[in-house]
């Protein structure tokens, strides 16, 4: 199978759940077919795409002598499944099935094989990785880590009520009673949506999704099934750190994130063995940011590298 890779980027597809999921695989620059390389699976973050930040990390890092595997979770980009669905479950096994892929790969040493995960995608990978005796390392940049401290601290138990809640079972209903699907926007576009905006993040959204800003990419689309945020909000990787000690964590995070909060809580908990705090950076600057993304993939570089097993 080797045979048919060249350096930089290859298209490839797998599948999960039975859905075919696009990816792309980076190659080193010097990819000599026959030649093993340590491997990496970058998750995306929520709504992203591998055109997007996952895809800038995973070509940054094979540059790096990684063979790095970004993909379209099911139901976005151009990969099969519901539209716009965003259910754990689903997500968490479309990353268990991208590790499964590239292991089958001739080029994956797969003594070496390691985790990468963007905002909300750290949690994914974070989680995958504690149930997978198989990769060695997890790195989370960015993170973006579901607790609903923030909304209830900004809107209180009520607020939140009215306001989310609210919003997502009228969009159920809808869906319910006329048989078709209800989307909601999880980037605000008017000023009465960024006024409804459940936590800051969302807004920030705006400076890397929306036209003309770095994440725009023909195949990202500002929509989100509603039917699906219920589970989306009940997980939180918090709930699994018992578990996490055994497993070397690179964390990296800007001071001026509206994550921050998920971020130094994680560190505080977990205490992972590297963690970076980009000074003067918020979330979205660590997306694709060249300064920030060339730092954080040496670091994530040499952090797989001094926990690669021997071949």
């Amino acid at each position: 199978m080797s045979s048919q890779f060249k350096p930089g980027k290859n298209t490839v597809e797998f599948k999960s759940g039975g859905d075919k999921v696009a990816a792309h695989l980076f190659l080193p620059d010097d990819y000599e077919a026959g030649k093993k390389y340590p491997a990496t699976v970058v998750t995306p973050p929520v709504t992203g795409v591998k055109e997007q930040t996952g895809g800038l990390y995973a070509e940054t890092l094979s540059k790096k002598g990684f063979a790095a595997l970004v993909f379209d979770p099911r139901g976005w980009g151009e990969s099969e499944g519901k539209p716009g669905y965003l259910i754990p479950e689903w997500l968490l096994r479309d990353v268990r099935s991208a590790v499964d892929f590239i292991r089958t790969l001739d080029v994956t040493d797969t003594n070496n094989v390691f985790n990468t995960g963007i905002c909300m995608g750290s949690g994914w990978a974070m989680y995958e990785t504690a149930f997978d005796t198989r990769v060695n390392a997890v790195a989370m940049i960015s993170p973006y880590l579901i607790e609903l401290d923030t909304p209830l601290t900004l809107l209180g138990a009520e607020g939140y009520r009215n306001l989310v809640v609210k919003g997502l079972t009228d969009a159920a209903q809808a869906s319910f009673d006329t048989g078709e699907e209800v989307y909601i926007k999880p980037v605000p576009e008017t000023e009465e949506e960024i006024k409804a905006a459940p936590e800051p993040i969302y807004v920030g959204m705006r400076d890397y999704y929306l036209p003309g800003k770095p994440g725009d990419v023909p195949t990202w689309k500002n929509q989100v099934a509603a039917n699906s945020q219920y589970s989306l909000y009940g997980f939180s990787i918090f709930n699994y750190t018992k578990l996490f000690d055994p497993i070397p964590i690179y964390l990296a995070y800007g001071d001026e994130a509206v994550s921050n909060p998920g971020a130094i809580r994680f560190a505080n908990e977990v205490k992972p063995e590297k963690v970076t705090v980009i000074e003067g950076a918020d979330h979205f600057d660590l997306y694709w940011r060249p300064e920030h993304v060339e730092k954080i993939s040496n670091e994530v570089a040499e952090f797989f590298k001094g926990h690669m097993q021997g071949s």
